[in-house]
């Protein structure tokens, strides 16, 4: 990613971006990282992200072995980030290769009948 993309960026209003829970990982900026995807609102958030410039907004869950993701069981600062490339396997699952690029606090949540997507704005840096 150039320079000049990475302040166009920076400088964008608040995004609503569609939200993928993670389990047992962080994704940190500038992390290329695979993930394996099953459950079927995290494939209707990848779907959603390659039709919003490939971003999707990765959040860790409180607790991995929670199924059924409401936006309590979700820390509120995750990392958006680019999908850089999908594969659906023979057995069902999609394998994402994506790229942290940004902290991004939580500011507020809309739900779709298939996902749910975050209002982001960027985290403060300590």
């Amino acid at each position: 990613m150039s320079l000049e993309n990475t302040e166009v960026f920076e400088t964008r209003d608040p995004e609503l971006l569609p939200v993928l829970p993670l389990r047992d990982v962080v994704v940190f900026p500038s992390m290329i990282f695979p993930l394996l995807i099953g459950r079927a609102a995290t494939l209707v958030a990848i779907e959603k992200a390659m039709l919003q410039e490939r971003r999707i907004l990765l959040v860790t869950q409180r607790d991995p072995g929670t199924e059924d993701i409401a936006p309590k069981d979700l820390f509120d600062v995750g990392v958006i980030a680019n999908v850089l490339q999908t594969l659906k396997l023979p057995n069902g699952l999609v394998k994402v290769l994506v790229e942290g690029v940004r902290r991004a606090t939580i500011t507020g949540w809309q739900f779709d009948p298939d996902c749910f997507y975050a209002t982001t704005e960027p985290a403060a840096i300590d």
